[in-house]
């Protein structure tokens, strides 16, 4: 008898502690959707109130939330665009609507930290939550390049190992970056001294390789790449990788990384790898 109302004793127990347990876990998702459910009706508010768009009902489509913030995309008819929150008070506020896609310094214009910018317009375009540090060699330039350009900045996590020092330097403008890797450090882009570049540009229209020897292979997350073997001259020119990804495209230029052709392809293709699994920085 004192066994099994032991063992009732011990069921009520458990069972008690799968209530606080379930409740611990539905709480939080509770309180997600709800906020969720919040930014939604305050982003479509802001949009009828704008008006001028469309007689269909605006769809908020995804959001993205870090800490205080959240950007949320929407289409409208044949309109698409981005809306960024604040919440004060326990009230989400709009800070800006606009069509097509917002950038880090538009956001810094209306009193968001350029961090905060760039965290949460990288979030929004699928960046993780937890990244990789970026490679060792590119330490020192990411946080630079990052308060300087708009663009998401896609850098490996590991490269391999260089047999010389390498000597980095970077320029930025709104749309566009270069990291110049070097063997001196007063190089200039002369051929000999340069190792090779991590780069990106706007493209206008698809990708079109322009070298008979580029050949398309597949990256991480499904991307097309295009790869170019190295080859010699009068100089040598590096191997080269491309891909196209949200209106950009990124290059990275590397000599020396192979003994042929396919150990080559297969370097370039890990290093780009690495840099599309870490996400826009």
């Amino acid at each position: 008898m004192k066994a099994r109302a032991l063992l009732g004793y011990i069921a009520s127990l458990t069972l008690w502690g799968s209530v606080l347990l379930l409740a611990t876990v539905i709480a939080p998702i509770s309180a997600v959707a709800e906020e969720t459910s919040a930014i939604r009706k305050v982003v479509l508010l802001d949009l009828l109130e704008r008006g001028g768009v469309s007689a269909i009902a605006a769809e908020v489509t995804t959001i993205t939330w870090v800490d205080s913030y959240a950007l949320a995309n929407w289409f409208w008819g044949q309109s698409e665009g981005e809306t960024v929150l604040i919440n004060e008070n326990e009230q989400w506020r709009v800070i800006v609507t606009s069509r097509g896609t917002l950038a880090p310094s538009t956001l810094v214009q209306y009193g968001i930290p350029r961090d905060m910018a760039r965290t949460l317009v990288s979030r929004a375009r699928g960046a993780p939550a937890e990244q990789p540090p970026v490679a060792n060699l590119f330490a020192e330039q990411l946080p630079q390049l990052q308060q300087q350009t708009d663009v998401p900045i896609f850098l490996p996590s590991e490269l391999p190992p260089f047999k010389q020092q390498i000597y980095v330097n970077s320029y930025a403008g709104r749309n566009a970056y270069s990291i110049a890797l070097r063997l001196q450090q007063n190089c200039d882009g002369i051929p000999a001294c340069t190792l090779g570049s991590f780069s990106a540009k706007p493209v206008d229209s698809a990708y079109s390789p322009v070298d008979w020897l580029t050949q398309e292979i597949l990256l991480a997350k499904g991307i097309q790449g295009y790869f170019t073997p190295s080859r010699c001259n009068s100089f040598c020119l590096p191997s080269t990788l491309e891909w196209v990804w949200k209106g950009m495209t990124y290059r990275i230029e590397l000599k020396g990384i192979g003994r042929n052709v396919t150990e080559e392809e297969a370097v370039m293709s890990a290093i780009a790898n690495s840099a599309i699994e870490a996400g826009a920085r």
